[in-house]
């Protein structure tokens, strides 16, 4: 799939946005949540990160939004309820973070990164729908990040 010159600008901009903003937040936050009920659900989000890591093991996995020649649409593990489970699993796993760790700072910075992760999710289901032709039927049976919710 080629972009096109705005496309690939934004591309990488919402890439790099990504990318640094997570390395970011984790040079200048704790790596682990105060407390077993946090640190469990940080665990979970890690845990979910590696099982659509997995389920991505036959596709043609790619850091960008743009999807790659000869790419496959994942509708299996966690990609059959979540379209976008390694989003849900860095909101999942950063969250307890910023509520064991309070700072307003990093809150700031952490709903930046989430913006960024919102708009980078809008961006992508655009060029997945243009991509694969089964991808408006797959995105009415499955939510964006959160099961009920968005």
């Amino acid at each position: 799939m080629e972009l096109t010159i705005n496309q690939k600008i934004i591309n990488l901009i919402l890439t790099l946005i990504q990318y640094f903003g997570f390395a970011i937040f984790l040079f200048w936050s704790p790596w682990l949540a105060k407390g077993s009920l946090l640190q469990l659900i940080e665990l979970l989000g890690i845990v979910l990160a590696l099982w659509a890591i997995y389920e991505m093991r036959n596709s043609k996995i790619n850091i960008a939004p743009q999807p790659r020649a000869h790419s496959v649409l994942i509708s299996s593990g966690p990609y059959r309820i979540i379209r976008h489970p390694m989003y849900t699993s860095i909101i999942i796993a950063i969250t307890p973070l910023i509520i064991s760790h309070w700072d307003i700072y990093r809150f700031g910075f952490l709903m930046f990164l989430y913006l960024n992760l919102i708009l980078k999710m809008l961006f992508e289901e655009g060029l997945l729908r243009s991509y694969f032709a089964d991808y408006i039927e797959y995105s009415k049976k499955t939510w964006r990040i959160i099961p009920y919710i968005f």
